[in-house]
């Protein structure tokens, strides 16, 4: 069975913006989509509760490309 996971956005001043579970199919994609507008950044969060930064899109700005 699927971990029951939660994919939780969150503003570059790390206000909470919105959450997604990851039992939806496409959920994690919708999370980044949504981080990406508003420019913030995205933790997931295991079943034990325990959060770790999975996309930041503020780290982004900062990467030179080519």
């Amino acid at each position: 069975m699927k971990q029951n996971k939660k994919y939780k956005v969150y503003t570059t001043k790390g206000e909470f913006h919105h959450c997604y579970n990851s039992r939806l199919e496409g959920s994690l994609g919708w999370a980044i989509d949504c981080a990406k507008t508003i420019n913030g950044f995205v933790m997931e969060m295991d079943e034990d509760g325990k959060e770790i930064e999975i996309f930041n899109n503020s780290a982004l700005k900062n990467v030179p490309v080519n």
